[in-house]
Formats: C-alpha cells, sequence, structure tokens
C-alpha cells in the first residue's frame, strides 16, 4: 500500500512539475513592466448603451441594478477628448450595489507601438472609491497571455448627462513576445 501511494504521490509532482516551472517563469522579476497612461471618456447614449436593466434602482447612481452596458468608449492621451485617440474600450459592464460595476472588457490599441495590441480587463470597479483597481487577464497581440492591474481615477463627471472621463494607469506583465 506504501509503494502505490508513493508511486501516485510521485506521478502527482511530476505532472505539477511543468506548471511549477512554467509559472515560475510567468512570474520572474527580471521580466519588463509597461506603464501605459491614457484617459478613457464615457459618453452616454454615444459610446455606451443599456442592453438590460431591472427595476430595482441603485441610490445616487444613473442605472438600476443588473444593468448591463454595452460600451465602445475612446481611450485619449490627454484628458481632453480631441486629443491624440490611443484606442477603444470595448465590452460591456453589469451594475451592482453600491456603485459597483463589473467590468468584462477589452483595451483596444489602435494606433503607437502597440498598434492592434489589446489587454483583457475583468473584475469589479467600486466607483465611489478614489483609486480603483481592475485585473489584466490576457491580452493579444504584443500583450499574449499578459497580467497586470489598472488604476481608474475619475477626473470628471457631469451628472445631468452621465458622461464622465476617468484617468487609467496600466501595469502590464507582457508574456516574452519579440516584434
Amino acid at each position: 500500500m506504501a509503494s502505490y501511494s508513493t508511486l501516485l504521490l510521485s506521478l502527482l509532482f511530476l505532472s505539477l512539475s511543468p506548471a511549477l516551472l512554467f509559472a515560475d517563469s510567468a512570474y520572474s522579476d527580471d521580466e519588463e513592466t509597461v506603464h501605459l497612461h491614457f484617459y478613457i471618456h464615457f459618453i452616454e447614449n454615444q459610446t455606451e448603451v443599456i442592453v438590460a436593466k431591472s427595476n430595482i434602482q441603485v441610490p445616487g447612481s444613473f442605472y438600476n441594478f443588473g444593468s448591463i452596458v454595452v460600451v465602445d468608449n475612446p481611450l485619449t492621451e490627454e484628458i481632453n477628448i480631441t486629443s491624440k485617440p490611443v484606442g477603444k474600450v470595448q465590452g460591456f459592464f453589469s451594475v451592482m450595489d453600491s456603485l459597483t460595476v463589473v467590468w468584462s472588457a477589452n483595451i483596444v490599441f489602435t494606433t503607437g507601438e502597440y498598434n492592434g495590441s489589446s489587454l483583457a480587463i475583468l473584475g469589479p470597479d467600486d466607483i465611489t472609491k478614489p483609486v480603483r483597481e481592475v485585473s489584466i487577464v490576457g491580452g493579444s497581440g504584443y500583450f499574449r497571455r499578459a497580467q497586470g492591474h489598472i488604476l481608474l481615477k475619475t477626473v470628471s463627471v457631469d451628472f445631468d448627462t452621465g458622461d464622465a472621463e476617468a484617468e487609467v494607469d496600466a501595469y502590464v506583465h507582457p508574456w516574452p513576445y519579440k516584434k
């Protein structure tokens, strides 16, 4: 019986060894972190549309609980929407209580060094906090298999229209990739 258990443990260790080696290389200290800085513009009824909603109002929110909002929001280098475009955020967020939204979207770069690449973001965003963190769970092109996080800071909100701007700092650990 002891030899059977030893055999099973040995097989388990051997089967996990490549994954452990893979994980070590994915988190190496000499890996470069890419820092990106840009602004996202939320333009109600132009770059974001509510496609589903409930009748449960979230106090102080433009949205109802459970609303699903599809977005195609522009990204720019500076706070002014007429500044140089960087790309778009394409995907959706769902509205929770306490003004928290949950993102499932891609940051798609359409100009510059990362043109054609994207970052996949996923996670909660409590918009009542001054700085929020959302996970980077993947990407494409230069950012294929990327990991990291973005920090969002609300810069302005127009409570009459629902339009808003947020500053974004992305910290990305790209998979070793050669252009």
